[in-house]
């Protein structure tokens, strides 16, 4: 089995957690998506047309 290519990890605790799914991706863009994916989701947005 070849060895698993290394990428930068995901901030803080967002590591531990998506590390657990590392054997569901087969490619390291698939790994490296689905930690940007998880970032992304836990980022501030701005709304438009809503009331404040």
């Amino acid at each position: 089995m070849t060895r698993r290519l290394q990428f930068p990890p995901a901030p803080g605790p967002l590591e531990a957690y998506a590390a657990r799914f590392d054997d569901l991706f087969s490619t390291l863009a698939q790994r490296r998506g689905f930690r940007e994916y998880l970032a992304g989701l836990l980022l501030p947005r701005d709304r438009n047309k809503t009331l404040t």
